[in-house]
């Protein structure tokens, strides 16, 4: 009896120490794409005035609730909408057609569309699909997600420019705009810089002027993101809003969460 009763003991010892380590893991939602399947991400930036509300679908079918500019869907991001995970969407590779539907008020039913793209995805790649622009000139491009994580203590990037009034972009890392130092040259509107791993707390900030412009030039746009990055999380940083747009359309920076 009394052995019973010591197995019991260190059985609960064991399970206690196992749920307190538990607790203190942060947690990753894992998506291995299934066997013929592309994964996508909707990443919706088209900024407008009045932010419209908005209805994604892939294919003639709805995959969101209904959502509003910025936001990157499923998942999310810093400083936009949306939650905070590396979710995707699994969709059939091919052709592949991408709509956004302004919905009535209240209702899912559709009032007017927003913007309708084609575009091909492969089987077991990621993608982010982003939607920028506006209007008439609403734009989609796909960039592929390159998912592998970096070593432990650092966390890894790529940059896109999403911005559509500015051709070019120069990204710079600092604590101050006066001596933060150049980064990543000259990303082209729609166009993704190469992978750069940094290491954290991220206590600089980053800050983006035009391709070529002098580093005392006021920059577009600066955020800091310290406190809310994870050790090995894989990230995509963009630029979003438009170049001395103000209200709904100002220049950003945000992070999309990819792994």
């Amino acid at each position: 009896m009394k052995h019973s009763i010591k197995i019991f003991f260190s059985l609960f010892v064991v399970i206690t120490i196992i749920l307190s380590c538990k607790k203190n893991t942060f947690k990753v939602t894992e998506r291995v794409p299934s066997e013929g399947s592309a994964q996508v991400k909707l990443a919706f930036f088209s900024a407008y005035t009045v932010t419209p509300t908005a209805i994604l679908y892939i294919n003639d079918k709805a995959v969101s609730n209904t959502l509003s500019a910025p936001i990157s869907f499923p998942g999310g991001g810093l400083n936009m909408n949306g939650s905070l995970n590396g979710d995707y969407l699994f969709v059939t590779p091919g052709v592949t057609k991408i709509q956004g539907f302004r919905p009535f008020i209240g209702t899912g039913n559709i009032m007017s569309k927003l913007f309708e793209f084609n575009e091909t995805f492969n089987a077991n790649t990621f993608y982010t699909y982003f939607i920028t622009d506006t209007a008439a000139t609403t734009t989609g491009f796909a960039i592929e997600d390159k998912r592998s994580k970096p070593d432990s203590g650092f966390v890894r990037f790529k940059f896109v420019n999403a911005m559509p009034n500015v051709p070019s972009i120069d990204l710079y890392k600092g604590s101050n705009e006066s001596t933060a130092t150049l980064f990543k040259a000259a990303i082209a509107y729609k166009a993704v810089s190469d992978n750069f791993d940094l290491s954290i707390p991220v206590s600089d900030s980053f800050f983006i002027r035009s391709a070529g412009a002098l580093i005392s030039t006021p920059p577009i746009a600066r955020r800091a993101f310290t406190a809310s990055l994870f050790n090995q999380r894989v990230y995509t940083l963009l630029a979003r809003g438009y170049n001395s747009g103000t209200i709904n359309l100002l220049p950003n920076l945000s992070v999309i969460v990819n792994q």
